[in-house]
């Protein structure tokens, strides 16, 4: 099973989005690959730009036993791609529960930012971003403004009168 996969993987990596699925579709009803196949399929179809497809197949995925590295794909994916087919409070609650089970993935910030911002939240959104550029960045010019810029991310209106 795990060849199957690993070709799949290669033949989507390719652009050969259909050959991938056709290998992947039989391992759907198995226990213990079904999860996985259906991540991939989900995954073929984002790359192919028919997220619509992926949906129903991440959220397969998530219903089989999946590894926690794949339950955070799988949940990220999700997410990003309710949020690109502009489901956005769908989105949100998968950003939250990802974020949830997944406190150290700080690459679901930006995109649950993008999330915020389209369901009305900019202020939110920017407080996020600040705050992930603070605790991420190894740029000097950005450390030395540190204090001020967790500042601003708690209250972007403060203002000094």
């Amino acid at each position: 099973m795990d060849a199957v996969i690993k070709q799949a993987i290669a033949l989507r990596k390719t652009g050969e989005f259909a050959q991938s699925r056709a290998l992947l579709t039989p391992l759907l009803g198995d226990n213990y690959t079904g999860g996985v196949a259906a991540l991939h399929i989900a995954w073929s179809y984002d790359n192919e730009g028919r997220e619509s497809d992926a949906v129903s197949y991440y959220q397969a995925a998530l219903s089989c036993p999946l590894t926690k590295s794949e339950r955070f794909d799988a949940l990220f994916g999700l997410a990003s791609t309710q949020r690109s087919l502009g489901r956005y409070d769908e989105a949100l609650t998968t950003f939250e529960l990802t974020m949830t089970e997944y406190p150290d993935a700080a690459e679901v910030i930006p995109f649950y930012a993008m999330c915020l911002y389209n369901v009305g939240r900019p202020k939110e959104a920017v407080s996020r971003l600040l705050t992930m550029l603070v605790s991420t960045t190894d740029l000097d010019a950005i450390k030395q403004y540190q204090r001020a810029i967790l500042l601003y991310a708690d209250d972007l209106d403060k203002t000094w009168d």
